[in-house]
């Protein structure tokens, strides 16, 4: 048997505990790859478990090829094929980033955990249990608590950035004019200009397109923990279609 393993060229069956320890390996990176895969998945990501199960489970195997090619020919370099994992996987993080029309970014944090599980993936494939499981821990700690205090981040802030769309100009101007009469600074303004179906009961069924003045405001609020009172003066503007923090 051992020369038939020999002559297709398998390596790994010299030391069957070790592999057996590296397939241990990929089913925990498995594991904990679809751990934070989970979370992302729970809020609609465009990565949820499947991606990074698979990511965490690629590069868990990359580094244990790489110990049994070393294991096998007795020399070469354990950090060679992990440091390619972790340069290549910037590509489908890229991916995961997306820019709205209202040019907003979104998909960072998925991004981030891509690299995140890559990096965890290596780590078990190397045989840091410890580090890889504390490392996971700690990512869904972030993904999951770190909300919340970011919130409440946000609401104590004087800063505030809003995209608004509008039926018209005049309505646009008007909110404006509301924004300052509350002693709040507007610090950069964007306008952008588009096309969007609205459904009007014009006709029975019948939608009509009506063009739709859509901004970005960057605010500065007189005080703090003035967040949630100036968002309820504001949502109840003449001809305001919509209102989204950014």
């Amino acid at each position: 048997m051992n020369n038939f393993f020999d002559f297709i060229g398998m390596i790994g069956v010299g030391n069957w505990h070790q592999t057996m320890v590296g397939i241990i390996r990929i089913l925990l990176a498995a594991v904990l790859g679809a751990f934070i895969g989970l979370e992302r998945g729970r809020k609609h990501r465009p990565a949820g478990v499947r991606t990074h199960t698979l990511v965490c489970v690629a590069a868990a195997l990359v580094m244990v090829t790489n110990e049994q090619l070393i294991l096998a020919h007795g020399t070469g370099d354990p950090t060679r094929m992990g440091a390619q994992v972790i340069s290549g996987i910037g590509f489908l993080g890229a991916g995961t980033i997306l820019t709205d029309r209202q040019n907003r970014i979104k998909g960072l944090t998925t991004a981030a955990g891509l690299w995140a599980s890559a990096c965890i993936g290596l780590a078990i494939g190397g045989g840091f249990y410890i580090g890889g499981i504390v490392a996971a821990i700690l990512i869904l700690v972030i993904f999951t608590k770190l909300v919340d205090v970011e919130q409440h981040l946000v609401m104590k802030s004087r800063v505030m950035d809003l995209n608004v769309s509008f039926d018209s100009a005049k309505n646009m101007n008007n909110f404006i004019s509301e924004i300052t009469s509350h002693d709040c600074s507007i610090l950069s303004f964007s306008y952008i200009d588009m096309d969007e179906e609205l459904q009007n009961k014009v006709g029975k069924g019948e939608i009509v397109l009506k063009k739709v003045v859509n901004v970005n405001l960057h605010i500065l609020l007189p005080v703090k923990n003035y967040h949630s009172e100036i968002l309820k003066i504001l949502e109840n503007s003449k001809g305001m279609i919509r209102m989204e923090e950014l």
